[in-house]
């Protein structure tokens, strides 16, 4: 026989475990983007490092020549510029990598929002999974309607 509390029930527990379900591959897939959105945030900064490193190069270079040109190779002023370009690259590429240790904590820290997210849509679900199973128990009973029209319960009475 149809008993529609236990069909109400049956499609509760099957609604909200497909709910866990998607939320656990929406999970997944988050991380999955946030791994290949890393990966990419590590190549820019490879190449910022790399440019850094170039551009420091060149302007090194561009410093000889005209100590060259001037016949100062080995002037104070030519080696100071050398020198304060080079610390000049290393300072910007210092900044890159502090950039990119803020950034991996940041992408640590919303993987792990992630999962206290995931969990706590496991855990509502099992918590209406168990409410449904819960209000699918017997009816309550109504105590007895005495003379006066009141039912003892409402008076304290049982």
């Amino acid at each position: 026989m149809f008993d529609p509390i236990t069909a109400l029930v049956v499609a509760s527990v099957a609604a909200t475990g497909a709910s866990v379900y998607s939320g656990e591959k929406s999970r997944s897939q988050t991380k999955k983007a946030n791994r290949v959105q890393e990966r990419v945030r590590q190549t820019q900064d490879k190449r910022a490092r790399l440019a850094q490193v170039r551009q420091a190069r060149l302007a090194q270079a561009q410093v000889l020549q005209s100590g060259a040109t001037q016949g100062a190779t080995n002037s104070s002023a030519v080696q100071g510029g050398y020198s304060a370009i080079g610390s000049n690259a290393e300072n910007n590429i210092q900044f890159i990598n502090q950039i990119d240790s803020m950034q991996q904590a940041i992408n640590k820290r919303m993987e792990s929002a992630n999962n206290y997210r995931g969990a706590a849509s496991t855990f509502g679900g099992i918590a209406s999974i168990t409410g449904s199973l819960a209000g699918s128990g017997k009816p309550e009973t109504k105590a007895p309607i005495t003379a006066g029209g009141t039912s003892t319960s409402n008076i304290g009475i049982n």
